[in-house]
């Protein structure tokens, strides 16, 4: 394969809006670090470099690889999971990471994709061989919730909630009656009192403190009301690039990862708000459109589900900073700064181009 049928296949829209995309990320962590690449712009650009190799890459493997041993990667995650249990770096009370020494790694952020994958191909051989999904619901069930448990266990509330509701999405996109969610969700609102008492008191704090923003602002809601100031005070165009006082001042909690957003609001207002959702808007609508017209169920599925739980992602983040959920420590798909998050993200819509670029392929092939 010469190099100018390499670059044909490479689909450079696609790539254009995730530059641009983490371009803002980029230029939010120069400005948070008071004019500076360091420490977070400069690491931020060549963990974007790589992510875009390893999107491209990805995109070069045949979809039939990602089905074939979509369960090996699915147990390879849980593996990882386990590890991080008992041998992860501990950081603020959660055990989330494994230290590789060179650098820091999230295994949660894998499961996002992998069980997706795993699912996808479930369902897939389900509908080749024409089972009844109703009567198969159990297996996929105990595939989702298995490690959305070790998850949880980290702890890491928000990660599992995500898992759990797009492997949610994957069984309703899959067919299961309607009837099953609805019965589901009363049961879930029924259990609701059990499962506080699994949570841990800083998670419970979280979420009292959430039903009631207006009090004890300088205390336990001092980060959420800083943040709302800080969206406010940029109005329509924000105060410019590097004028943000909230976050210049240190005001605003944890600003090169889960509050990113309300440095955004601050410095370009209203105005850079809406560019960046465009920006979103295109890549979702893009990779919902590539999904589509696979003609392959597998690569269908798994594009729609991982665009979804890509969107879940979005707005958590933002509703977190804007108080209309609780804290829950999600980053910013492709501006926070971080290794994990932007490497996982960039597999999956690296998957979701190898299911277009061998879209006529027929996995029953296989």
């Amino acid at each position: 394969m010469d190099i100018n049928n390499i670059l044909s296949r490479i689909n450079w829209f696609f790539i254009i809006i995730l530059v641009l995309i983490s371009s803002i990320g980029i230029a939010l962590l120069y400005s948070i670090a008071g004019g500076s690449w360091e420490p977070w712009a400069s690491n931020q650009i060549i963990r974007i470099s790589i992510g875009l190799l390893v999107l491209i890459l990805v995109s070069f493997v045949h979809v039939r690889v990602w089905y074939r041993y979509a369960n090996y990667f699915y147990l390879f995650s849980i593996f990882l999971i386990l590890i991080t249990l008992f041998f992860g770096k501990e950081v603020s009370g959660a055990t989330r990471w494994i230290n590789l020494y060179f650098f820091s790694f999230q295994p949660a952020e894998l499961v996002k994709i992998f069980i997706l994958l795993a699912l996808a191909k479930y369902f897939h051989s389900i509908k080749l061989q024409s089972h009844d999904i109703k009567q198969r619901i159990f297996f996929p069930l105990l595939i989702l919730l298995i490690p959305v448990f070790f998850v949880f266990k980290q702890p890491d509330l928000g990660t599992a909630l995500i898992i759990f509701f797009s492997g949610v999405i994957v069984l309703f996109l899959s067919g299961v009656n309607i009837k099953t969610f609805v019965l589901s969700g009363i049961g879930g609102l029924i259990s609701l009192p059990i499962l506080w008492t699994f949570l841990k008191d800083y998670q419970k704090s979280r979420i009292i403190n959430f039903l009631d923003q207006q009090s004890n602002t300088l205390g336990a809601n001092y980060h959420i009301t800083q943040s709302k100031i800080a969206l406010g005070s940029g109005g329509f165009f924000g105060k410019g690039f590097l004028e943000g006082s909230q976050s210049h001042l240190n005001f605003i909690p944890e600003m090169e990862t889960d509050f990113i957003f309300s440095v955004l609001g601050e410095e370009f207002g209203f105005l850079g708000v809406m560019i960046l959702f465009f920006l979103y808007f295109l890549l979702i609508a893009w990779a919902l459109k590539v999904s589509f017209e696979s003609k392959n169920y597998f690569s269908k599925i798994f594009g729609i589900s991982f665009v979804a739980s890509f969107f879940i992602v979005i707005f958590v983040n933002i509703g977190m900073v804007t108080g209309i959920i609780p804290v829950v420590g999600v980053p910013l798909p492709f501006c926070s700064y971080g290794g994990s998050a932007i490497l996982s993200n960039f597999i999956g819509f690296g998957i979701i181009l190898s299911g277009y670029n061998y879209r006529d392929f027929k996995l029953h092939n296989i």
